[in-house]
């Protein structure tokens, strides 16, 4: 047994640590870049409400929903969870994505429904949370 342990150590130490694909580092550096990108739009957003000005705030305020639902999806890639955890993360990225074209969309039936949209995804993502929570 300690000879099947002894070579297995072995065999690991001459293949090395395995090596991440090159992607990889350009998704991470890509993923913290936009997260960081959507907590400045955010405070520009807040900024922006502060000086009660009314001109581009749909463009303003969907920024950083977009921002942070793409760097989302693309950390997505870089963590490669299971299915079932992937699910419930594209429900979070899908949601603020759709939040961030509801900001970009004149009001009506369409900006409404896309709202609504949203409003479910995030109930369903919370409520999923809970519930396994609930069963932990």
């Amino acid at each position: 047994m300690n000879e099947l342990v002894e070579a297995t150590e072995l065999s690991s130490r001459r293949e090395g640590p395995e090596k991440a694909p090159p992607y990889r580092s350009f998704l991470t550096l890509s993923t913290r870049s936009l997260a960081i990108l959507a907590l400045l739009a955010g405070v520009i957003l807040l900024g922006y409400d502060l000086s009660f000005a009314t001109s581009a705030h749909a463009l303003i305020s969907a920024t950083p929903l977009l921002l942070i639902g793409v760097a989302s999806l693309a950390f997505l890639l870089i963590l490669r969870p299971r299915p079932l955890d992937l699910l419930k993360a594209l429900i979070v990225s899908v949601a603020f994505i759709l939040w961030g074209v509801d900001q970009l969309l004149p009001a009506g039936w369409w900006a409404t429904t896309l709202g609504d949209i949203v409003i479910v995804l995030y109930v369903i993502d919370l409520g999923w949370m809970l519930l396994s929570q609930r069963n932990a």
